[in-house]
């Protein structure tokens, strides 16, 4: 009986260990995506924008949240910030992802057009959409 105890727990031990790689990715994404959008703030506080700084910081938000939608596979909560509430809400947690990345498109689509207004209230949404997915979705220990 205590060999397939040990046998269980070290299985556990080794899918825990299997999601490693993702946690610390999704981690290091996390930090990316708030540098890169304390950039696009910093660059919206300036008296002139500059619409060539600002587009590569929303393309490259943009293509971060695609890449952080992928990182969350289930199980991987142990070892992590992540609620496991996460994955009982995945389609809402997921929803929160593509809401994000949309405002970053629309900040790259008013680039173009050099639309100050549409991009700023891109912007706005894109930090409102943050806090509600920290407020839901991440542990604060």
């Amino acid at each position: 009986m205590k060999k397939i105890g040990l046998i269980t727990l070290l299985s556990l031990s080794a899918a825990a260990a299997d999601y490693a790689q993702e946690i610390e990715a999704r981690q290091d994404n996390f930090q990316y995506l708030d540098a890169t959008v304390d950039l696009l703030d910093d660059a919206f506080d300036k008296e002139v924008l500059d619409w060539n700084e600002i587009m590569p910081l929303a393309q490259s938000a943009h293509l971060t949240v695609e890449e952080q939608k992928t990182l969350f596979p289930e199980g991987s909560a142990d070892n992590s910030r992540a609620r496991t509430k996460i994955w009982a809400q995945k389609a809402e947690f997921e929803g929160k992802f593509d809401t994000l990345s949309q405002q970053f498109i629309l900040i790259s689509e008013a680039a173009v057009e050099q639309d100050d207004v549409a991009a700023r209230a891109a912007l706005d949404k894109a930090f409102a959409q943050c806090r509600s997915c920290h407020m839901n979705y991440r542990s604060l220990w």
